[in-house]
């Protein structure tokens, strides 16, 4: 609901809602929830839920707490409806998740988990940008700032990365510099080092803070890609003329702000496209990997 007093779209009900191709049902194991959902939306409210009944369902949309996800997602596998949308993380559980791997090996129900970012048009151009800089020199500096928890938040950090560099964070030598627990009990803010791809990264967690912060800064031979403001702006900077011995400095080169506004109508693009077969396949397996690697790094 915490779109209802704003103009941007960052809910599914919402997105739904606005697309006339899409009609929808709510329901939340709060009665008066999903009553003002589906009284703010005009749809229908149900009172409860039936397996049998999902794969009635072109899309479900699994967004409850984490510790939910397993008992959801195990019986949307069960039944099969087309596409099953997944709040991340999948489960906090590495069993649990071996199981739900079994399962989706088994069906052919597409889970797409929401890394929103990586289906945003500005992240997907990002991502060609940040091609077309490898093309010419390698990455060398990695830092991301963020708080709230390593598998809640960093993973999204993680997703982000990985999409836009095409290859695998391996956390299994990474140094755990800080281990806080301060937000979730089962979650701690770490901060941490790694190697990757030759480049150093660093993940800092914030902690004692008050305040939302979500960043990272790319850095090249010659250039920098900042993502900041949670991904909403996007800066690029490449180094200026030389002059003397002396380093050049970064000038910024392309600002592009706005990149997150109404970042749930492009996820729902994006689904609607993968029902259609228009495209690729959905990330499931990625979100699992990340999920696996983050907790045997937390020791769990």
């Amino acid at each position: 609901m915490y779109d209802f007093e704003t103009e941007s779209v960052s809910t599914y009900a919402k997105a739904f809602h606005l697309d006339s191709e899409i009609e929808f049902e709510v329901y939340d194991i709060d009665t008066e929830v999903s009553h003002r959902v589906a009284e703010r939306y005009g749809v229908r409210c149900l009172h409860e839920l039936d397996p049998a009944t999902y794969q009635n369902y072109d899309i479900v949309v699994i967004s409850t707490p984490t510790v939910t996800h397993y008992h959801y997602l195990s019986l949307m596998l069960e039944q099969g409806p087309p596409l099953v949308f997944c709040e991340k993380p999948v489960d906090i559980n590495r069993v649990r998740l071996a199981q739900l791997l079994q399962l989706y090996r088994k069906t052919n129900t597409k889970v797409m988990v929401n890394f929103f970012r990586r289906f945003q048009p500005g992240i997907i151009q990002l991502k060609q940008e940040v091609e077309s800089i490898l093309a010419e020199e390698r990455c060398t500096n990695i830092v991301v700032t963020y708080q709230r928890g390593f598998h809640n938040n960093a993973s999204h950090a993680i997703d982000l990365l990985e999409f836009l560099f095409g290859s695998t964070i391996d956390l299994s030598d990474a140094s755990v510099n800080h281990n806080v627990l301060d937000e979730f009990d089962t979650d701690p803010t770490l901060s941490v080092s790694c190697v990757w791809n030759g480049a150093n990264v660093q993940f800092i967690g914030l902690t004692g803070v008050e305040f939302t912060h979500f960043e990272i800064a790319l850095y090249f031979v010659r250039k920098a890609v900042l993502i900041k403001d949670c991904g909403n702006e996007l800066e690029l900077l490449s180094t200026s003329a030389q002059i003397g011995n002396f380093y050049p400095k970064l000038c910024l080169r392309s600002r592009q702000g706005g990149v997150l506004e109404n970042y749930m109508m492009n996820v729902v693009s994006h689904a609607k496209g993968m029902l259609k077969a228009v495209e690729p396949r959905d990330n499931f397996l990625e979100s699992v990997s990340i999920s696996e690697r983050i907790l045997k790094l937390q020791g769990r």
